[in-house]
């Protein structure tokens, strides 16, 4: 029997092609009743200021699989058939980009302008469901959040399909516009399609979107569900050609990814804290009693996320960008009477920190990483390591067939078996592991400060190398615990 023939990378992406030409025609059908608030334009002002000034762009380095598709966007990198780590959407996405753009700096910028185009349409759905004052808010907890702020600036797969996503669920609310529901329902279609077919977790928020149709109830059925379902459809043979062959990533440690993760919020930061989640509470109930439904959405998708990317080895910050826009509703609520307003101030300060912090890690240098570390810790050479295993992944320290990794602690047994082996476990902590970054290590390392004791020894130094780590004693396992 013949092999065969693997798929180009056209008949992988065509649902997207699809989708595009979907998302397109409706939006030039409706272009004219698209209008920005005035107060939504200082709002992404300010989500400009925060992206573009606040965060240091000249530190920005394509990191990870952002370098790759950064070689797609020059054409030095040939389109493949793609897969959950190489999306085949976003890659034709961003090779159409690069005959445009040209230079890198321009993928940054559609980037950019992707976050502001989702802050925008998560104004447009929370304005119509909750009012223009909670929209706001929620619109400028986005734009201060830096955890958003830092994918925004990045070319990996992650604000595009946010944006994909917040387009859709706008796009759906706007169907009781009768004579053009269709146009409409053609964007909301496009849009949550390309969302699945550049992300597929994007597909949390179906639920969300069958929960507003169900709200709203829209006329015109036979206008709006034909494009609805094509939407759908396109979106199903996308994640079809994703998975399929081949495992999603993570497979086979759900279990254990879910008993690892569980317990972690940090990912949520500022929201991180157990005690900070009563602005989230207040907030809930104050639009519950406007849209009880919307709002037991909202709910539900957050704990639901976060229940689902728990069962992913490599869970971080970049899943939360995807379910943001809920998480700030339902801060957003505390605005609407003016006893518990208040709580606006603890949480825009949250935020203010919590991106001062991300703006101070952003590619941070080796240098600035070393001037961080304790100046109390006594120093050693590379060379003084003992015979303890050890959890690094730095090439100057260690040849890339003896490193072990963050994801050889996360399974029980393997870090048994280390310990029987060694004796001990020590990590060295390195620049990417305090850095933010695309290829995301330090999210990595929170998650091991969260499942063990850690104890810092020593600053290890390169004898003539440049090398500058934290060692740590990784002690035994505990559960429940944030990261240190």
């Amino acid at each position: 029997m013949s092999p065969v023939e693997p798929l180009a990378p056209w008949q992988t992406a065509w649902p997207a092609f699809f989708a595009l030409g979907m998302l397109a025609w409706g939006a030039g059908s409706v272009r004219r009743r698209m209008r920005v608030d005035r107060s939504l334009l200082g709002v992404l002002a300010v989500a400009l200021v925060v992206r573009a000034l606040w965060m240091p762009l000249d530190r920005h380095v394509f990191d990870g699989h952002e370098a790759e598709y950064l070689d797609i966007f020059l054409g030095t990198k040939a389109l493949t058939r793609g897969g959950p780590l190489l999306y085949p959407a976003h890659q034709w996405i961003t090779r159409g980009l690069g005959l445009v753009l040209r230079h890198p700096t321009g993928l940054i910028g559609f980037s950019l302008l992707a976050s502001l185009v989702s802050i925008g349409a998560t104004w447009g759905w929370a304005s119509r469901f909750y009012g223009r004052r909670v929209a706001l808010f929620a619109a400028a907890i986005l734009a201060l959040w830096g955890n958003h702020a830092f994918w925004s600036s990045s070319a990996y797969n992650v604000v595009l399909p946010h944006a994909f996503s917040m387009v859709a669920l706008w796009a759906l609310v706007r169907l009781d516009d009768e004579d053009r529901s269709r146009a409409w329902a053609l964007v909301a279609g496009g849009a949550g399609a390309l969302a699945v077919a550049t992300r597929v977790e994007s597909i949390i928020w179906l639920p969300m979107g069958l929960v507003v149709l169900g709200v709203m109830r829209p006329r015109g059925i036979r206008l709006w569900l034909p494009p609805l379902a094509v939407g759908l459809l396109l979106g199903g043979v996308a994640m079809f050609h994703l998975l399929w062959p081949g495992t999603v990533p993570g497979e086979g440690q759900r279990f254990i990814s879910l008993s690892n993760n569980l317990g972690l919020l940090h990912y949520f930061e500022p929201l991180h804290r157990p005690w900070r989640w009563v602005v989230v509470g207040v907030g809930a109930v104050c639009v519950f009693r406007r849209q009880a439904w919307i709002t037991l959405g909202l709910c539900g998708l957050v704990v639901g996320s976060h229940l689902l990317f728990s069962t992913f080895d490599d869970y971080g910050f970049r899943h939360i960008v995807g379910v943001a826009p809920a998480l700030a509703v339902l801060c957003a609520g505390v605005v609407m009477h003016p006893w518990t307003r208040l709580l606006g101030v603890p949480l825009g300060l949250w935020l203010l920190v919590h991106t001062a912090d991300v703006a101070q890690r952003y590619y941070q240098s080796e240098e600035a990483f070393a001037a961080s570390l304790d100046p109390n810790l006594p120093r050693q050479p590379l060379s003084s390591l003992g015979s303890c295993a050890l959890i690094c992944e730095d090439g100057r320290v260690l040849p890339e067939g003896e490193q072990k990794s963050h994801f050889n602690l996360l399974d029980p047994e393997e870090e048994h078996s280390l310990r029987q082996t060694h004796g001990c476990i020590q990590w060295l902590v390195g620049v990417q592991d305090a850095r933010w970054s695309s290829r995301a290590v330090r999210d990595r390392a929170i998650r091991l400060g969260h499942l063990f004791e850690i104890t810092p020894v020593a600053v290890v130094e390169g004898e003539d190398n440049g090398y500058v780590g934290l060692l740590v004693d990784v002690g035994y396992r505990r559960r429940g615990m944030g990261p240190p």
